[in-house]
């Protein structure tokens, strides 16, 4: 009898498994969580099988760094330590493992059976079957007729390796992060060529620099070029799921290249990004990016001082979630640990001493929207950050399943993300999660809707939308969100796009904003800066000749706008001319600084000058006055828009954020780095009465007031803690 068999029929005596010191109960076959709508979510899932009673959280079989269990000796492990190493698992609050646990096979074989007894879910790497990756065309293009027959072949023999292991929540099927690493990776076969001259009319351009100063061929191209890779994995999805149906597939989304930094980083071009390939290839996306473990991806001066730490973090989850809502599809999180498995180079004094690393990635994964975590990778090797992440993931046991069924809440405002600005300029849209970071920080939440949700001007329901470094719309975007402000819509910006998807001058969006002759300039930034400790930092994906970040202008705003004192200093201010646009405030120079116009039933705000690019002069100079100036304009004009969030923090270095459905929600309280550990949480509008809120931490009731139809209340989260609160209906 194999493992699979030995491990069903326990299963069938397992009516309910415990999972030790977490104390949620697992169901005999962990399956997929339906999606969740509750107006939330997006099309629901394919998959509606009965929601798991536990947070998944998965780790691999990795020495512990104290404690009875597998601490690193070499040889044989005996079945106790075994056990010892499992349970210790369990107690801090993991629910799964990965199925290959690189032990011998006797060894392994008793880990999964004792693992899976115990309640465990098993989660496996099965390897790319797309059978194409980053720098060179396919061998069998995803075009050709034999390509499903290749993937085919492939895949049941891959596929077949999953008999000896219990059932599987999930595996694996596609090339870690893939991008696009530029033009190498371009065919020119036959079947390419076909299916570009089907799709646009003409002609596959015989490469990229004949039609650079084509604006409509380089769009077409740089589209089609990035659509290869779903056209290829949706293919292989079918194949797979006709193959064996019983596990959630899985693809884990770049770090960095798909989010706005593909120009100029690794993979050359500005090409590909997580929404635009879309969601109908996978039953769950996860992504991963490391602030803490190693660096955050940014460009330039930037990236050596990675200020508000947290910055990229928000941006990424907030296009992840935008994905995986549009989709039905759930959204996993890669959580990076203190091990030299995978961070040796950048493991440091520093490092180690933030101990609570883990334990605040991870609870912000779940806040911002993950419904599964899996350690990147293995278990901490230092007992204090293993014992805090523990404290973290048990906390997050508390909710357990009850977290599935209650989403991140859609917040009322939305941050756009411009795919034919980023196309079209060649430029990188990754470093503007300083403003994302900033409004968010203001306003309490904040999403992300990619241009090619702005189908009408609804605008999928948002109440406000935020422009930021936006110099290029396509003509009917920017016509639907002219609209969309005249229908009741707010929208803030920090520039007034006058190009078209062909680079063609387009007054749209200054009339929008009541200005004429809008400049759209910022700071260039260039290269990763690498903080190795091992072996020194340097500089990655550097020109020879990089910009020179030091020469920048400024100017400076003073007076009073929206009843706020302003009192700061302005880079890389974007000089207008006023035409319908009330002028709230003039820069020292004489220049508008701040604009608002009111449109229709709606209002529009245009902040003359560069958002990211202020905003981080703050962190370099360390002036937490100006940066509190900020939020407070920002704050402003989202009340006079009358538009209130769900929730809003007021120290604005810990994190609140809400999971909900129509019945309860959770808060989580995260501390960033906040040396104040005190902040007043409002929250409203969450679809139910707050009848009770119970701190999940010692389950006492938590005293809240009232006010205008919200709720105020007072939380205190020390460094290196986090809080999740339970909110219950009346």
């Amino acid at each position: 009898m194999n493992l699979r068999a030995v491990v069903l029929l326990s299963m069938v005596s397992l009516a309910v498994s415990r999972l030790g010191s977490a104390e949620v109960s697992v169901s005999a076959q962990p399956q997929s969580a339906p999606s969740q709508n509750d107006g939330q979510r997006g099309p629901a899932s394919a998959q509606t099988a009965k929601t798991p009673d536990f947070f998944p959280v998965c780790t691999q079989f990795s020495p512990l760094p104290s404690g009875k269990g597998w601490t690193g000796q070499k040889g044989p492990l005996s079945e106790q330590m075994l056990r010892d190493s499992v349970d210790d698992i369990i107690a801090h609050g993991f629910t799964g493992l990965e199925a290959n646990t690189h032990r011998p096979k006797d060894e392994e074989a008793f880990i999964l059976k004792y693992a899976q007894q115990r309640g465990m879910f098993f989660t496996h790497h099965v390897g790319a079957l797309e059978r194409f990756g980053r720098d060179k065309p396919p061998n069998v293009c995803v075009y050709s007729p034999e390509y499903p027959k290749v993937v085919r072949s492939g895949a049941e023999k891959a596929l077949a390796s999953l008999e000896d292991i219990p059932p599987l929540y999930n595996a694996f099927i596609y090339q870690d992060e893939p991008f696009h690493w530029g033009p190498k990776s371009f065919g020119y076969n036959p079947e390419v060529k076909a299916e570009f001259k089907k799709r646009y009319g003409y002609d596959l351009p015989p490469d990229l620099d004949s039609i650079r100063n084509d604006p409509k061929k380089w769009l077409d191209v740089i589209n089609f070029r990035s659509d290869y890779f779903p056209d290829g994995w949706r293919q292989v999805h079918r194949i797979v799921k006709d193959i064996n149906p019983g596990f959630k597939t899985v693809l884990t989304h770049d770090s960095h290249n798909t989010f706005g930094a593909g120009y100029s980083s690794h993979s050359e071009l500005a090409i590909d990004d997580v929404f635009h390939w879309r969601g109908d290839f996978a039953d769950m996306f996860v992504f991963d990016i490391y602030p803490y473990m190693m660096f955050d991806f940014r460009f330039g001066d930037v990236a050596r001082l990675p200020k508000p730490r947290i910055s990229q973090t928000h941006y990424a989850f907030a296009q992840m979630r935008d994905l995986t809502r549009a989709f039905g599809k759930e959204l996993g999180f890669w959580v990076g640990t203190y091990n030299p498995a995978w961070f040796k180079n950048f493991m440091g004094p520093e490092r180690l001493a933030t101990y609570w690393s883990e334990r605040e990635m991870s609870t912000t994964a779940v806040a911002q929207g993950a419904d599964y975590l899996l350690t990147g990778y293995k278990i901490p090797v230092d007992p204090r950050h293993w014992d805090s992440f523990g404290q973290g993931l048990r906390l997050i046991q508390k909710a357990g399943g009850r977290l599935l069924e209650a989403p991140k809440v859609k917040a009322k405002a939305c941050m756009l993300f411009p795919r034919t600005h980023y196309i079209q300029r060649q430029e990188e849209y990754f470093n503007v999660g300083l403003a994302f970071e900033l409004f968010l920080r203001a306003f309490g939440e904040l999403d992300v809707l990619h241009e090619e949700q702005v189908t009408d001007d609804k605008l999928d329901g948002y109440a406000i939308l935020v422009l930021f470094d936006v110099a290029l719309l396509p003509k009917a975007v920017a016509e639907r969100i002219a609209s969309f402000v005249r229908k009741g819509g707010t929208v803030i910006a920090d520039c007034a796009a006058g190009l078209d998807e062909y680079k063609r001058p387009m007054t749209t969006m200054e009339e929008l904003f009541g200005v004429k002759d809008a400049k759209t300039g910022r700071i260039k930034r260039s290269g990763h800066w690498v903080p190795r400790v091992e072996g020194g930092p340097y500089w990655a994906n550097r020109p020879q000749n990089p910009p020179d970040e030091s020469v920048f202008t400024t100017d400076t705003l003073k007076g009073t706008a929206l009843g706020q004192p302003l009192d700061l200093t302005i880079i890389s201010p974007r000089p207008c001319t006023p035409t319908s646009g009330e002028v709230l405030i003039k820069t020292t120079s004489g220049q508008p600084g701040v604009i608002h116009r009111n449109v229709g039933q709606g209002r529009a705000f245009l902040l003359a000058f560069c958002l990211q690019d202020t905003y981080f002069r703050t962190w370099q100079d360390d002036k937490a006055a100006p940066r509190a100036q900020l939020r407070a304009l920002i704050r402003a004009m989202t009340e006079s828009a009358g538009v209130r969030p769900h929730v809003y923090s007021s120290n604005p270095d810990i994190e609140a954020s809400i999971r909900a459905n129509k019945r309860e929600a959770f808060l989580f309280i995260i501390n960033h780095e906040a040396q104040e550990p005190d902040t007043t949480v409002r929250l409203a509008d969450l679809g139910f009465k707050i009848g009770r809120i119970i701190d999940l931490t010692d389950d006492r009731s938590v005293t809240f007031l009232r006010n205008e139809g919200a709720v105020e209340l007072t939380v205190s989260a020390p460094l290196g803690e986090t809080r999740l609160l339970h909110l219950l209906g009346r």
